[in-house]
């Protein structure tokens, strides 16, 4: 997971090298965008720029990462982006990817509604690690991230 900026997250899964090579990549390209035109990509341009830059890579060096870009922007609120190796993009309401998705997005799916609020995001974010330590031997705490209109937090997550 890296910071793109005050309000944007960008997540990643595939072969190590290709994920922090192409974030950095894109993270640092945003941030040359805003210094030389004095504002910052919106969540919806910084996709659309990830996903070129994938697809040019694709023809040459093809990256294997799949992305999902999660930002909050004043006109539009929040929004979310998920894009696979091969740079197709779709928005989406949720999102997930890895082998957990294979157990999370029915559960996502089955109980996300348009205008949660906090604290049912909260409530189906437990559901969702309930499932995963069922699924997998995973212990330990999860990292979780919130973005609203004061930016990108970490929320301290009780298990």
């Amino acid at each position: 997971m890296a910071l793109i900026d005050t309000h944007k997250l960008i997540m990643s899964a595939g072969e190590h090298g290709d994920r922090s090579q192409f974030i950095e990549f894109v993270s640092k390209n945003c941030k040359l965008y805003n210094l030389r035109n004095g504002y910052a990509l919106s969540t919806a341009a910084t996709a659309n720029f990830t996903r070129s830059e994938l697809a040019t890579a694709l023809r040459s060096r093809p990256y294997n990462v799949n992305l999902i870009i999660a930002g909050y922007d004043k006109e539009h609120e929040g929004s979310i982006y998920y894009m696979d190796y091969l740079a197709s993009m779709v928005k989406l309401d949720f999102a997930c990817h890895g082998y957990a998705a294979y157990f999370l997005l029915g559960l996502l799916d089955r109980h996300h509604k348009k205008d949660m609020s906090f604290e049912e995001g909260m409530a189906l974010l437990k559901m969702c690690t309930q499932e995963l330590k069922t699924r997998f031997l995973v212990g330990g705490k999860f990292m979780i991230k919130h973005i609203n209109q004061d930016g990108v937090k970490q929320i301290p997550f009780i298990n």
